[in-house]
């Protein structure tokens, strides 16, 4: 089930070889719900903003940006036997590599976030163990991590004067140069978190406990406690979240696996009472990413059911779901496109996606490098 942090494990793995072989349900008008049409031609495209500049086994697994020309986008590429984390940096007009010194050194960088340009955050891991750095518009730091670590954080979310963690047992929270834990009940997996603001955040994932039924798990903070939202009986398998306000909150799903069965995506709403199901045409893919401008426009991309096609993205606008392709990386035959994270370039109405993709070497392998696209519009 490549989805989450599964996926991104695959991934990592996939670093340490040279080589590599290669009907929409049913929502209330009153829920702002979309219509289940698509509408071709409608969208922006996607171009490439950077391919192939790393090794030939390389991944970006998360973006965050500030504003246009502000934004980092983090990952791993494999050197002479060894994974290395990488950070990129747009600057406005290019994308560069950040180095050590300044850098903290870790195998993988697995997830960052920023709350402005001079408080950025980065979360990496490695088998020696767990990195947590920190920018501050001049260089980077290492932070302590909480007491509550442990390999398994899934993601990172960042607002002015608070920063979340997610380990396998809690939700550890930090402001103020302090450490808060939140403990996880046990057989409760958070796959991504997101924040709005300090008082306002959602953690979502799964329950998987031997001898109980799974079922998705999705949590509001409020500024003082974690309370479930989950709809009763639920088994979709969460991989993503997108804040838009108060009262709107998305999810990206997976329906449960099922052998020699195709899983499908599924796009969930949050409107302040209830989660409904709005995912209308939405297919194609195994989704793994949401994120949105804040004035009611959502995107959606994910993994395009393995290594054939281009990146494949859905957009959300005015209720018409439209399904847009990604850009093709031109010098040589590319397959495996495979969208990790999204992010809004501020206010710009353009949005950034990161993750990599595969060019074929030989009639049996390839190669996998990083890759960021961009909306036009």
């Amino acid at each position: 089930m490549k989805t989450g942090m599964y996926l991104k494990i695959a991934i990592i793995t996939a670093l340490t070889a040279a080589g590599v072989t290669v009907t929409p349900a049913a929502v209330s008008a009153a829920d702002g719900a979309p219509s289940a049409a698509s509408a071709p031609g409608q969208a922006p495209a996607w171009r490439t903003s950077l391919a192939g500049t790393l090794t030939d086994n390389s991944a970006l697994f998360d973006i965050a940006s500030v504003g246009p020309n502000a934004a980092w986008a983090v990952g791993a590429q494999y050197v002479d036997g060894i994974s290395h984390r990488v950070i990129l940096r747009w600057n406005g007009r290019t994308w560069q590599q950040q180095s050590t010194p300044a850098v903290p050194e870790t195998g993988v960088w697995h997830a960052v976030d920023g709350a402005s340009a001079h408080d950025v955050w980065a979360y990496g891991w490695d088998q020696v163990g767990e990195t947590l750095g920190h920018y501050d518009g001049r260089r980077w730091t290492q932070v302590p991590l909480p007491e509550e670590k442990g390999y398994g954080f899934a993601k990172l979310a960042a607002v002015p004067g608070r920063t979340w963690l997610v380990s396998d047992t809690a939700i550890n929270s930090y402001a103020h140069g302090v450490w808060q834990s939140t403990p996880l009940p046990k057989g409760v997996f958070i796959s991504a978190i997101e924040a709005r603001t300090a008082h306002d955040a959602w953690a979502v994932g799964q329950f998987a406990y031997a001898g109980q039924p799974g079922r998705s798990v999705l949590l509001h903070w409020d500024g003082r406690s974690w309370t479930e939202t989950a709809p009763a009986g639920s088994d979709l398998t969460i991989t993503a979240v997108y804040q838009e306000s108060a009262r709107s909150a998305w999810v990206t799903a997976l329906t449960p696996y099922v052998e020699d069965e195709q899983q499908q995506t599924k796009v969930l709403h949050w409107n302040g009472r209830t989660w409904r199901d709005v995912t209308g045409p939405v297919e194609g893919l195994w989704a793994s990413a949401v994120t949105g401008d804040g004035k009611g426009t959502v995107w959606v991309s994910g993994d395009r059911y393995g290594y054939e096609g281009t990146a494949l993205y859905w957009r959300l606008r005015n209720g018409i779901w439209t399904s847009v392709e990604g850009d093709a990386v031109p010098g040589g035959q590319t397959q495996a496109y495979d969208i990790e994270a999204l992010a809004p370039t501020g206010r710009t109405g353009q949005f950034w996606s990161v993750g990599s993709y595969g060019l074929i070497t030989g009639e049996s392998t390839s190669a996998q490098y990083e890759l960021i696209q961009r909306s036009t519009r």
